[in-house]
């Protein structure tokens, strides 16, 4: 349970915290003693998401992507104290042809998941350098550690910020801030509905929750890891498609995401 003062907890900022995996992280964090600033699009999902939280869960409405929305954030989370911990979870996919999809779907993808989340850390870092402490979880997908035929772009953006994650984690050492890339596997969210994936998620051996990747993400924090792929299951099959000749894991890959 929470205890202390809320204007003495640690901060945590959440982005993509209406739903899924940012709302569960939203709600662990506060349960760890973690203050939350939760950002999202939808004002309706965080006021409900804040409810009856007195004041350790701040509903911040911004979308990530729009003009000066780093800045806005992390002014907001100056206010409340400064940013111990920066969650970056906003993020959305979508499946099909490359070649069949249209330009500012792919550019806009690039802009949430790559530009978005680098512009977020970039502004973050220096000032938990300065006060030497904090962290940066990036949430990637195991997605990025191998070739996503009919899921091209996504899995580029998260291949990218599984490497700027990793690479982020090595510059960083002996400053006092940490940088961990969160992996997580086939998990029942919104998101496979967004990414016109179906029941192509439920299917996925060693599919799991999203209160299943966050507390696994967290462990995986709290022991010092850079990269975790929460679920035992998910780790097996990333570990035997990442070591897998490419070849073989296109066809897989090619062959589970299957454009419809």
């Amino acid at each position: 349970m929470t205890g202390g003062s809320v204007h003495d907890a640690p901060l945590a900022v959440v982005t993509g915290a209406s739903s899924g995996i940012g709302a569960e992280f939203t709600r662990v964090l506060r349960g760890r003693g973690y203050r939350v600033l939760a950002v999202a699009r939808r004002a309706d999902r965080l006021e409900e998401l804040a409810k009856g939280s007195d004041g350790w869960i701040v509903p911040f409405v911004r979308d990530v992507t729009s003009d000066g929305a780093a800045e806005a954030i992390l002014g907001r989370a100056e206010e409340l104290g400064g940013a111990d911990l920066v969650v970056c979870n906003a993020g959305r996919g979508s499946r099909g042809r490359f070649h069949e999809s249209e330009p500012s779907d792919a550019l806009g993808m690039i802009q949430l998941n790559v530009t978005a989340n680098v512009n977020l850390v970039s502004q973050a870092v220096p000032k938990m350098v300065a006060r030497g402490s904090g962290g940066i979880i990036v949430v990637a997908s195991n997605l990025g550690f191998f070739a996503t035929p009919n899921m091209a772009v996504y899995g580029a953006t998260k291949a990218f910020l599984l490497s700027f994650t990793e690479s982020l984690s090595a510059e960083l050492a002996g400053t006092g801030v940490r940088a961990m890339a969160l992996c997580p596997g086939a998990t029942s969210t919104e998101f496979g509905d967004v990414a016109g994936l179906g029941d192509t998620v439920e299917k996925t051996p060693g599919f799991t929750t999203a209160e299943e990747v966050v507390r696994g993400g967290l462990k995986a924090w709290d022991t010092g890891r850079t990269i975790t792929v929460p679920g035992t299951i998910a780790r097996l099959l990333t570990a035997f498609l990442a070591y897998s000749p490419r070849a073989v894991s296109r066809r897989i890959m090619g062959r589970i995401f299957t454009a419809g």
